[in-house]
């Protein structure tokens, strides 16, 4: 999976997000267990796991 992330939802679902098409990762409402991965054109998804954590997974993706 070039270039892939696997991350989990919050509801513990997988999901496979691009790393090369992020913009920015910010935290999601309500604390610091979930982060919204943006992309291009205002969409996201919300992933478990705190920013540096999503970050550093990425940055290794």
């Amino acid at each position: 999976m070039n270039g892939y992330v696997l991350l989990e939802t919050p509801d513990g679902e997988p999901i496979a997000v691009n790393a090369d098409r992020v913009n920015f990762v910010r935290r999601f409402k309500g604390g610091n267990d979930a982060s919204a991965v943006n992309f291009e054109k205002g969409n996201y998804v919300v992933v478990s796991g705190d920013i540096q954590h999503i970050v550093d997974l990425l940055a290794k993706g």
